[in-house]
């Protein structure tokens, strides 16, 4: 897609194909052109882009800059809180992670990657709770998973499966 800025009374020619120039440039040409949707849209395209390529959280803080309601980088940014959360051994950190991750479902409700991580969150907070990791897990495999993730889940899911029965038996 070419687009055209006039700038004076010659127009000037700008590739949205380019992304590196679309994120150096970015914010004198949205300030220039503040009413241009198709400019706004492909300035965050070019840094969602560059922030999945990097994981790179800073670029899906500067894209709600630009659109405070983008659920992609809302999304992103809820996850990596989350996990940093989980990262934390005290159950305070694995409830924070689970408030987090909740918050990635209302980004993108299709996803089931945060179900995932709740599910990792209730049992690292109580190891004899397998109730709720369980539902985490089995919805987290109702929507939508990478190849890789859903392989993650269902070893999760059968690893607690596994440490359930065995609980069980050692308390009949």
């Amino acid at each position: 897609m070419m687009l055209f800025i006039y700038k004076g009374c010659a127009p000037v020619s700008f590739d949205t194909r380019n992304p590196e120039l679309l994120i150096t440039r970015g914010d004198s040409l949205l300030l220039a052109h503040p009413d241009d949707a198709g400019l706004r849209t492909a300035i965050i395209d070019a840094r969602l882009a560059l922030a999945k390529s990097k994981n790179n959280l800073n670029e899906y803080k500067k894209i709600l800059e630009i659109d405070p309601k983008n659920s992609t980088a809302r999304y992103h940014i809820y996850m990596a809180e989350g996990k940093a959360n989980h990262k934390k051994g005290h159950k305070n950190g694995q409830w924070d992670a689970i408030q987090s991750f909740a918050k990635a479902v209302t980004a993108i409700d299709t996803a089931g990657e945060p179900y995932y991580w709740v599910g990792r969150a209730y049992e690292k907070k109580d190891e004899t709770d397998f109730e709720l990791p369980l539902e985490s897990y089995d919805k987290a495999l109702s929507l939508y998973l990478s190849s890789e993730m859903r392989g993650k889940v269902k070893s999760a899911r059968e690893s607690l499966l596994q440490r359930k029965k065995i609980y069980e038996d050692f308390w009949k």
